[in-house]
């Protein structure tokens, strides 16, 4: 590895699973006839929790799945803090997609016992690595088989196009490569100074049928976002969250950390455009593409909404930058808004992000083709050629 071996870890959360300990399991709220033939393959029954580790407002924080037709019995435990032995305090939270439990423990403790009616478990209590990413500027993602050159130009890109100096990945169970493959790519690219890989070994889970309908059942994303922040980010500058194949720009150059460090309510949501391959580039082997291949993005299209609000109907769904102290505690992080922040319902128009249709593996679906140019429905995105010539790619 490079000079920054020191700062660069592999981290593996210790889960707390039903099998272990009881028959029960956790339930579906989909309906039966809105189930596809491996539903129930894809739908994670057993993770309780995903990991439990020492918050930094003086609590211990367990996040899981949502608990559904277990929080009864959750919410009538008791919790014993060991090696003290202590009976402990708790607020269960249960969010979108997602569950927490906040626990007022003793200094020192190195574990929670658990009894309920589910039965008695305990679950190991892992340390805060808050102090690994304290001012600096993090992108972060889940990320499963993404070409490992695809990852280094994405960090190079949040380098020299933002300024960031630290990655957070969560590796979801790849099967092309180890954690330790990523960490060793990563360690490659200069100017980072912080870096973990969490291996995230769970269930992705169900989709939903169509971009509105029934998504209730993808735990496994909106799990490692709650825990990338109340484990190692919350005392970051600030904090991007992108996919591999998802670039920040701004019109005028300006670092999307530093704008929203700025910021008065200190974050910046932004909407996407696709970056399309109209070239020989698409022909070349799968992963032999990478991001600066690109630079023709789908014109944009605007309607109004309700005969009033003017907006372009094919751009991607809104991502985020945001400074982590400066979010309401009780504000969930989730993939394109943060929840229950009324700061974060609004959108800039001097921010977006490109999102790389080419930079994909086709795990969703038949995604990587050469489309013809068309002047009526491409142009050549002036803005994200200018930000690729600040890049050293090779460094």
């Amino acid at each position: 590895m490079s000079r920054n071996r020191a700062d660069i870890a592999i981290v593996r959360p210790c889960p707390t699973l039903l099998t272990d300990f009881t028959a029960a399991r956790r339930l579906s709220v989909r309906p039966a006839e809105a189930r596809d033939a491996d539903y129930d393959a894809k739908f994670d029954a057993e993770t309780l929790f995903f990991d439990a580790f020492i918050g930094i407002r003086g609590r211990i924080v367990l996040v899981g799945p949502p608990f559904l037709n277990l929080r009864a019995a959750m919410e009538a435990a008791t919790i014993e803090a060991k090696p003290s032995g202590r009976p402990c305090r708790f607020e269960l939270r249960e969010l979108d997609r997602h569950g927490q439990i906040h626990v007022e423990a003793p200094d020192g403790t190195r574990s929670l016992v658990v009894t309920s009616a589910l039965g008695r478990v305990e679950v190991s209590v892992q340390p805060s690595e808050v102090d690994v990413f304290a001012g600096r500027r993090v992108v972060f993602t889940q990320s499963r088989n993404n070409d490992l050159a695809w990852i280094q130009d994405w960090a190079r890109y949040a380098r020299d196009a933002h300024g960031a100096d630290a990655v957070l990945l969560y590796d979801n169970a790849s099967t092309r490569y180890d954690s330790a493959a990523v960490a060793e790519a990563l360690a490659a690219v200069s100017g980072i100074r912080a870096v973990r890989v969490v291996e995230w070994p769970f269930k992705y889970g169900p989709q939903g049928l169509d971009a509105r309908r029934f998504w209730d059942s993808d735990f496994c994303q909106h799990g490692a976002w709650e825990h990338a922040r109340r484990r190692f980010l919350e005392a970051a500058a600030s904090v991007q969250n992108a996919d591999i194949d998802e670039l920040v720009v701004s019109d005028d150059g300006r670092s999307v950390f530093a704008a929203a460090e700025a910021d008065p309510f200190g974050i910046l949501r932004y909407r996407g455009r696709w970056v399309v391959g109209t070239g020989d580039e698409v022909g070349a082997p799968a992963h032999a593409v990478r991001h600066a291949d690109f630079d023709t993005v789908q014109r944009e299209r605007f309607e109004r909404r309700f005969g009033l609000i003017r907006r372009n109907v094919l751009a991607c769904p809104a991502k985020w930058t945001l400074v982590p102290w400066r979010c309401p505690d009780r504000a969930q992080w989730r993939v394109h808004t943060v929840g229950h922040w009324p700061a974060a319902l609004r959108t800039s128009a001097a921010f977006g992000y490109r999102h790389f249709r080419e930079i994909n593996d086709n795990w969703k679906y038949k995604r990587t083709r050469a489309d013809r140019f068309d002047p009526a429905t491409h142009e050549v995105d002036g803005p994200l050629k200018a930000h690729f010539a600040r890049v050293d790619w090779n460094a």
